[in-house]
């Protein structure tokens, strides 16, 4: 693992290798019921930092505008989550109850340590960075919204699902 040290730590982290909690899941695409209107992004920036702009959103929609073809970028909830191993401050944390990844922004130092190490953010889609706060953000699944993610539910055509482990 990337970051581990000798006593099984990674980091500022202190959750031993083997002992992560699996996460509670992963957002997953029907890419056939998806309509590519963007309705998840804006609501997904509404409900987190209250503006509508993709840019602020944690999940990503990639249009191509030659085939009309679309694909969601959004954290994936790795079971051993690069971006938790490098983080030297301890910012991004795995909750024991649902086992979300998140990155907790009062502790972000902007160091960039995650969006480097995560093997699927080249186009830097998936972690992002916030120039006005100077923080890194990505999708957690809605942490704590006892609903679960608003993008699920926002969507009209139930094209977004929670895949469980």
């Amino acid at each position: 693992m990337p970051g581990k040290n000798e006593d099984g730590f990674a980091g500022a982290n202190h959750v031993e290798v083997g002992k992560i909690p699996p996460s509670s899941g992963k957002l997953k695409v029907d890419l056939e019921r998806c309509h590519q209107c963007g309705l998840c992004e804006l609501f997904c920036s509404l409900y987190h930092e209250g503006v509508c702009s993709p840019s602020f959103s944690r999940i990503s929609l990639l249009r191509n505008p030659f085939t009309g073809d679309g694909l969601l970028e959004t954290c994936r909830q790795c079971a051993y989550p690069d971006c938790y191993f490098v983080c030297p401050v301890g910012a991004i944390i795995i909750d024991e109850k649902t086992g979300a990844r998140v990155i907790v922004e009062e502790n972000c130092i902007a160091c960039g340590k995650c969006t480097e190490a995560c093997p699927f953010n080249s186009s830097k889609t998936i972690i992002k960075y916030d120039k006005e706060k100077e923080i890194y953000f990505k999708c957690h699944l809605c942490y704590g919204r006892e609903e679960g993610p608003v993008c699920v539910e926002a969507c009209p055509w139930n094209a977004l699902i929670i895949e469980k482990p």
